[in-house]
């Protein structure tokens, strides 16, 4: 069946000649065909490889037979994925390869265009017997190819955790750097895998994965300067009743802010919104100069508190309003409210280095303190003072900084405040 005629005049004018021959189809996949040098002699029986394989015959059976084998291998192949110290491996058979043809349709092809070749009369002036060889093309499904990546993305992923401090007694803080995360895209990973699919005739294919590198936000080498309470406020409130509540609930939602230089802080942002669903209750709040009934009475205590605290460190608040009300916790013309979507205290972070928000409320007591560099400051002391007058109903309030001597060396207004009386 492989019997060929040659040309022999063709042959010797040609002897030295080798020529290459690449055929597109067969089984979905390659064919190769290598014609040595021509040359007299008998005709040779071509040879045929599958996968690299070669075929004994060219019978059905034996072809069939070597292509199931081919495929039966196919399953077997490994695939690794490495990503860090991390090995993930498995078998193609998990993505359910199938052959782009029929086994059929691809013996089918095979003989044909071993007939085609056999009336290449040249055939008979080969020095060695003609080979083809063909590369099965398969098709794998997709979503197990997927599942598979996304798997490994999960492996993978460690979740980045920011830097925070933690109190150690009440002069003492310890940073606690935090780590980047770790990831890879499933949709990337994904990809290589096809690609190397259809690449690597390898038992073994190896990927490694592009790993990348979720970095946190914060920079600990600045929180690093950290290392003293720049200021401090305290005030009081009745324990065991429905304010209270409000007051160590929005206590806790400040409790931990970092704030790096040029970073503006909003107490709305932090503790709203002020509902019963967000842990908040029932208690007195201002309403038109008047007490009324409503839910997160005392959050403002908090907010004032923290006003009074970032003044001491010479922190002057880019939006902040008093109440309709005189309030007994602060100095007249030294509160500071804050209403849902409408009223908030806002500061921004004007020293040198990074500021940690401490706060502590528990037993009547709240405290917000301020933590930064020993010489943020720069040795200045700070003390908002108020001048009331309008019988009580109105206050200018002025920031004054005091160098080691006591000298004034900073003074600048800050508003007026100005009260309804109280309904009676």
């Amino acid at each position: 069946m492989w019997q060929a005629k040659g040309w022999q005049k063709i042959g010797q004018a040609f002897a030295s000649v080798k020529l290459v021959f690449m055929l597109l189809g067969i089984g979905g996949g390659c064919l190769f065909i290598e014609l040595p040098a021509f040359a007299h002699g008998e005709a040779m029986n071509p040879r045929l490889v599958i996968d690299g394989q070669e075929v004994s015959s060219s019978q059905t059976e034996v072809i069939k037979a070597v292509i199931e084998d081919a495929f039966g291998h196919q399953l077997e192949r490994k695939i690794v994925v490495m990503a860090d110290d991390k090995r993930f491996e498995t078998t193609l058979s998990t993505f359910d390869p199938k052959m782009s043809k029929s086994i059929d349709q691809v013996v089918d092809e095979m003989i044909k265009v071993a007939r085609d070749l056999e009336s290449m009369e040249w055939a008979t002036q080969l020095q060695e017997p003609i080979r083809y060889e063909i590369n099965l093309a398969y098709d794998y499904d997709q979503q197990l190819i997927e599942d598979w990546a996304r798997l490994i993305e999960k492996e993978v992923y460690i979740e980045k955790i920011e830097p925070t401090f933690e109190r150690q007694g009440k002069n003492q803080l310890t940073l606690k750097e935090g780590r980047d995360g770790q990831l890879i895209l499933a949709e990337q990973l994904r990809d290589s895998i096809v690609q190397a699919l259809k690449e690597s005739k390898a038992d073994l294919i190896e990927i490694q994965a592009n790993i990348l590198t979720d970095p946190r936000e914060l920079d600990v080498l600045e929180l690093r300067t950290v290392n003293a309470k720049i200021s401090s406020y305290s005030t009081n409130y009745l324990p065991g009743i429905g304010r209270a509540k409000n007051v160590e609930l929005a206590a806790s939602k400040i409790n931990h802010t970092i704030l790096m230089p040029g970073e503006q802080f909003s107490y709305a942002k932090k503790v709203s919104p002020v509902t019963i669903e967000n842990g908040y209750v029932n208690s007195t709040v201002f309403f038109n100069g008047r007490p009324v009934p409503g839910v997160g009475g005392g959050i403002c205590q908090v907010s004032s508190t923290l006003y009074n605290a970032h003044l001491l460190a010479g922190i002057v608040a880019t939006e902040r309003r008093n109440h309709s009300l005189p309030v007994s916790y602060v100095p007249l013309g030294q509160d500071a409210t804050m209403v849902d979507y409408s009223v908030d205290l806002k500061f921004i972070n004007t020293l040198d280095y990074p500021i940690y928000i401490s706060t502590y409320a528990a037993y009547g007591s709240l405290t917000v303190e301020l933590w930064s560099n020993a010489e943020a400051l720069h040795g200045i002391r700070y003390e908002p003072k108020t001048v009331v007058y309008d019988n009580g109903l109105k206050a200018d309030t002025t920031l004054y900084g005091y160098n080691a001597e006591g000298e004034v060396v900073y003074e600048r207004f800050l508003h007026t405040s100005v009260y309804k009386k109280k309904a009676k």
